[in-house]
């Protein structure tokens, strides 16, 4: 029963991180717009960024991973309608399922391409694909132990 709560606990708080993750990008592009400090720290980090992991070469791999990791998790979000997996784990990937395509189009829309934070929007949202995996591998190792 303990590890029951413990484990609720856990997961409404890794909620509360995807969430602050996928805001934090939009916290930054309105502080860029009030401090002159944040705007040149984000300026400085685009140009580094654009020069460095997120090259264009880099950003078309990015596309190519992110609409892969799309595919994956909606056949995985088929497998598990017929295998007849507990709803919480279908909702599960089906998050992180939109979550990859988000990414995507983080990556390739205009309105997230034209913001100064826009390397950063990238990694946020990575960020919260990354928790809602772990969310799901934990889920399926706890409840494979189960069984």
């Amino acid at each position: 029963m303990k590890d029951k709560i413990f484990f609720k606990i856990l997961y409404i708080i890794t909620c509360i991180i995807q969430l602050i993750a996928l805001l934090s990008g939009f916290v930054i592009e309105y502080l860029t717009k009030k401090k002159a400090g944040v705007m040149h720290h984000v300026y400085y980090r685009k140009y580094q960024f654009a020069n460095g992991i997120f090259s264009a070469q880099n950003i078309q791999i990015m596309n190519i991973v992110f609409i892969s990791l799309c595919i994956l998790f909606f056949m995985i979000l088929i497998y598990t309608i017929k295998k007849g997996k507990s709803k919480f784990y279908k909702a599960q990937v089906l998050i992180a399922s939109i979550i990859s395509f988000l990414i995507y189009i983080v990556i390739n829309n205009n309105y997230f391409i034209e913001r100064i934070s826009y390397y950063y929007f990238i990694i946020f949202f990575i960020v919260a694909l990354i928790i809602q995996i772990l969310n799901i591998f934990i889920y399926a190792i706890l409840n494979k132990n189960k069984s």
